[in-house]
């Protein structure tokens, strides 16, 4: 069986790249279905990659979620907000099921990474531009879903009373995420309440926008991975060709990782690809590496 892991999905992307720029579903896109373990046409996540037990480089495993929009506006996220790591045990139970008929030990890795796929397409007079990235999940959560929930709930509150009591009370209090797929009875009440989350990626977090990062440039796939241990003055912003990358670049864990994966796949890929360091302005810096699209 060939290594599944984001980076080797990755690579397969960069080997298909130009049907990214066509104006298609993108959750009907031809993806590499030997590294898949399971798929979703309803609810989270898309995509869950098989693990590797036995290889020490890359565990796999990771979850997809596609995300696709005519605009250069990151689409928004219906009923499960983002992050960087998602328990196995919160996924739906046809999901885990259908780990399990694929051959899957879902108790081999309890969390998983998540990962996006966004692409955005705009018309630019008779030809269409496209930007698609594949990114971790820490881009957007630069606080924990709990805190983000508990927050956004206390501006409800303080919007809703004036007693101070009540405003403390809900501060004390931990949300979660999936107490909001749970549907709740009311005593005398003909109709059940489920709530529902969406979320929409702020200006700052949008990676589709030209001014806030002119570095991912139309027609082009780019892999972002965090690098939460580097400091921000390592980040320049100038590109370079995988081979003449600096030191601090070629040290990093996403260029390394992507390296044994083109290896893997295709060693000719990295002469189409460039490599840099991405600054986000709320959660540090990014491992971009980012192949044109013709």
């Amino acid at each position: 069986m060939s290594t599944s892991s984001i980076f080797h999905f990755f690579a397969n992307l960069v080997q298909r790249r130009g049907y990214l720029i066509q104006d298609n579903d993108l959750e009907k896109f031809h993806f590499p279905n030997d590294m898949i373990a399971a798929k979703s046409s309803s609810g989270f996540p898309d995509i869950v990659l098989k693990t590797n037990k036995n290889n020490n480089s890359f565990s796999g495993g990771e979850l997809i979620e596609v995300k696709s929009a005519k605009s250069f506006q990151v689409a928004s996220f219906n009923s499960t907000l983002p992050t960087e790591k998602k328990l196995l045990s919160t996924l739906t139970k046809k999901i885990r099921e259908t780990l399990e008929q694929s051959g899957e030990d879902i108790d081999f890795l309890p969390e998983r990474d998540v990962y996006y796929l966004v692409r955005g397409i705009k018309q630019s007079g008779s030809h269409p531009l496209s930007k698609t990235i594949l990114v971790s999940g820490a881009f957007f959560e630069t606080k924990s879903v709990s805190d983000v929930l508990s927050d956004a709930f206390n501006q409800v509150v303080v919007d809703s009373t004036s007693e101070p009591e009540n405003i403390k009370l809900l501060k004390n209090l931990v949300i979660k995420q999936e107490n909001f797929a749970t549907t709740r009875h009311v005593d005398q009440s003909a109709i059940s309440v489920r709530f529902r989350v969406m979320a929409e990626v702020d200006s700052g977090a949008n990676l589709l926008n030209d001014k806030q990062y002119p570095a991912i440039e139309a027609n082009t796939l780019t892999l972002l991975t965090h690098e939460p241990k580097l400091s921000k003055s390592s980040a320049s912003g100038k590109k370079y060709s995988w081979c003449d990358a600096p030191r601090k670049i070629k040290n990093c864990k996403g260029y390394s990782n992507l390296s044994r994966a083109y290896d893997d796949i295709d060693k000719a890929l990295k002469q189409i690809t460039e490599v840099s360091f991405l600054k986000h302005p709320m959660n540090g810096l990014f491992f971009m590496a980012q192949t044109k699209i013709t």
